[in-house]
C-alpha cells in the first residue's frame, strides 16, 4: 500500500489540493497529514474542510497549538515569537472558525499505526521530543536515538522543518517527508 505524507499546508488550499491531486495521480491509497494545517496561508477553514472531506488523517503541529493558544489566553501566547510569526498567527487565530477550532483542538499529537507489512509507523510534527522540535537531514544515529525516547518505530515521519530527505538508520527506512514507497 502507497502512503503519501504530507505536512506544513499552513493555510495554503491551493498548494494543499495540488499536493492531494499528486498523491493520488501517483496511485496513494492513503494520505496522513504530519501538522501545521494552519498559519502563513489565508485559508485555515478550507484547508480543514479540505482534508476532512478527503478523509486525511492529521496530527496538530506547532503552528496549530499556537494558534489554539491565542483563542484561549489572546495575544500574549505568542508574545516570544518573532513579529512576522507573531502578526500571521494573530491573523490566523481571528479569521479561524468554530468548527475549524474543534477540529484543531481534537487533534492528536502523533500517529501510531502498525503497516501492513509490519512495520512500526510513527508520525510526528518535529519529533519524537516535541512538535516544536527538529529533525534535519544531518541528524546521526546517537542523535537520533536521544530524539526517540522509548519510540522504536520502523518508520518515522516529521515535517515542521520544510526540509524533505529520506534517511536510512541502521539499514531502516527511518525518515520520509516525500512522496515515498517503503
Amino acid at each position: 500500500m502507497l502512503i503519501a505524507f504530507i505536512s506544513d499546508i499552513h493555510g495554503n488550499l491551493p498548494a494543499l489540493k495540488a499536493a492531494i491531486a499528486d498523491a493520488k495521480a501517483r496511485g496513494a491509497a492513503r494520505i496522513i497529514c504530519a501538522g501545521d494545517i494552519t498559519g502563513y496561508g489565508p485559508f485555515p477553514n478550507e484547508g480543514r474542510n479540505y482534508l476532512r472531506k478527503n478523509k486525511i488523517a492529521s496530527i496538530s503541529g506547532n503552528y496549530d497549538c499556537k494558534v489554539l493558544d491565542i483563542i484561549e489566553h489572546g495575544a500574549s501566547a505568542v508574545a516570544a515569537l518573532q513579529k512576522k510569526k507573531r502578526t500571521v498567527a494573530i491573523w490566523t487565530a481571528k479569521h479561524i472558525g468554530k468548527t475549524a477550532q474543534r477540529f484543531l483542538a481534537g487533534l492528536q499529537e502523533n500517529i501510531e499505526q502498525e503497516l501492513p507489512d509490519g512495520l512500526k509507523l510513527l508520525v510526528v510534527h518535529g519529533s519524537p521530543v516535541s512538535n516544536d522540535d527538529d529533525i534535519y537531514p544531518s541528524i546521526t544515529a546517537r542523535g537520533l536515538e536521544a530524539k526517540l525516547g522509548g519510540a522504536r518505530p520502523d518508520v518515522l515521519v516529521c515535517g515542521h522543518t520544510h526540509i524533505p530527505f529520506v534517511k536510512r538508520v541502521n539499514s531502516k527506512l527511518r525518515f520520509d517527508r516525500t512522496f515515498g514507497r517503503w
